[in-house]
């Protein structure tokens, strides 16, 4: 096989492949035997007539395509290791020669990002310390006893923090039948939840057990289409009102929640602090390094190839787009609801895309430069960590990431280079 180099720009080149005449005929016989077994001739089983009028039956032109798909992501492979070349994004290719004989392709090759790093230690950009007061502290205990509430009926009327127990039947204004989705039976809507649309959960304060009411609401303008703007009225019959019912902060219930080794109030107390704790530090130091890498970027010459950052910006559409789907909606209907066009959807997601590239390749560029290596020994050490952390085995963590070890080494590399920039700016 022959291969050339064209650089076309700084992020971009032209790999061109000749294949060997001998490699080619053998892909081409394989391809025809493939074909051959599709071949149906009168007077013979599929599969079993004679070469000669099997050959009537299939064109060069579809020989040549099934060998050439059968073959491409190999003689790429090989050419981009003969040639040393990293591409960046899956390539276009353009066959530049075929025939019995010859075969000979064009790959257009995404190549890494250009990047002149500025200075990347000794930045001040304002580091904080996480507090948690002991109001904080409260609150999340009374979080933790509202979670263990027990429901209990309630006689007087309904206030917010009650659940309600309904039957709804919504009917658009100037229409008789019900429309779809707006009916619920044996429903437990806790008020103030904000569950249902606004304003329904208001006018079922001061309900009480047996009553019916109907609640007129009116559908935000950023809705669905259906329903945008329009009037309805919720044919409303309640049947339980129930209250939330905590449970005393005491020893006995702290160790009925089995944190391992946490026993008592106080001891629950700390806890929740400290937990508290990393969560705040966590998020500051996820914010802190978002500011760094800002300025990192402000003093750097970045040149990224647009396929990168398309191929970023396809992928978390086809993320978002699955979320949208497991809340039971599709792009067009969350588009009507938050108000976007589809336009302003892709510009926002792409202007998010390329910040994603960018400090990817900022990260990856400091880890170059000083030398950031994940070896199996660095893995075995976050492995222990892990083991502890879950109270697993050690070995049951290795299984548990056979399948992605290298997506871990590259988290753990960088999450080793965000670590060296938090420790070296201010």
């Amino acid at each position: 096989m022959e291969t050339k180099v064209t650089k076309t720009d700084n992020t971009h080149l032209e790999l061109e492949v000749e294949v060997d005449a001998e490699q080619w005929r053998g892909a081409q016989k394989k391809a025809f035997d493939k074909l051959a077994k599709d071949v149906e001739i009168k007077g013979f089983r599929k599969g079993k007539a004679p070469q000669n009028l099997v050959k009537e039956q299939i064109s060069d032109s579809k020989v040549w395509n099934e060998a050439i798909s059968s073959i491409i992501n190999d003689l790429f492979v090989e050419a981009i290791k003969k040639e040393d070349v990293h591409p960046f994004a899956s390539p276009d290719v353009m066959v530049t020669k075929c025939s019995n004989d010859e075969l000979a392709m064009k790959f257009m090759v995404t190549t890494e990002p250009i990047i002149e790093i500025g200075p990347y230690k000794g930045l001040e950009v304002g580091k904080e310390e996480a507090t948690v007061s002991d109001e904080e502290v409260e609150e999340s205990l009374k979080k933790t006893q509202s979670e263990n509430a027990t429901l209990v009926i309630k006689e007087g009327k309904a206030e917010l923090g009650d659940v309600v127990v309904i039957d709804a039947v919504g009917v658009l204004e100037g229409e008789e039948e019900p429309f779809e989705g707006g009916t619920v039976t044996n429903y437990e809507l806790e008020l103030g939840s904000q569950s249902f649309v606004p304003g329904f959960e208001e006018q079922l304060v001061g309900v009480e057990p047996d009553q019916h009411v109907d609640v007129a609401i009116t559908f935000p303008e950023q809705y669905v289409e259906n329903l945008a703007g329009k009037n309805a009225v919720f044919h409303t019959d309640v049947h339980e009102v129930k209250t939330k019912q905590l449970p005393e902060l005491t020893d006995a219930f702290i160790e009925g929640l089995n944190h391992d080794g946490i026993k008592t109030v106080e001891q629950f107390r700390e806890h929740t602090k400290q937990d508290l704790l990393q969560q705040k530090s966590n998020k500051l130091k996820s914010d802190y390094i978002g500011k760094v890498l800002d300025e990192i970027i402000s003093h750097s010459s970045i040149d990224i190839p647009h396929e990168i950052i398309d191929q970023e910006t396809d992928s978390m559409r086809e993320s978002q787009e699955e979320q949208m789907a497991q809340s039971g909606f599709d792009l067009e209907s969350y588009l009507q609801i938050v108000g976007q066009s589809e336009d302003e959807f892709m510009a926002q997601l792409r202007e998010r895309a390329t910040k994603n590239v960018t400090n990817f390749f900022i990260l990856d560029k400091i880890g170059q430069i000083e030398d950031i290596v994940i070896e199996d020994a660095d893995l075995e050490f976050e492995y222990a960590k892990m083991a502890e952390a879950y109270h697993m085995e050690i070995d049951q963590v290795r299984e548990a990431l056979a399948s992605q070890v290298e997506q871990f080494r590259s988290q753990v590399r960088f999450t080793r280079i965000e670590d060296l920039l938090y420790r070296e700016n201010d």
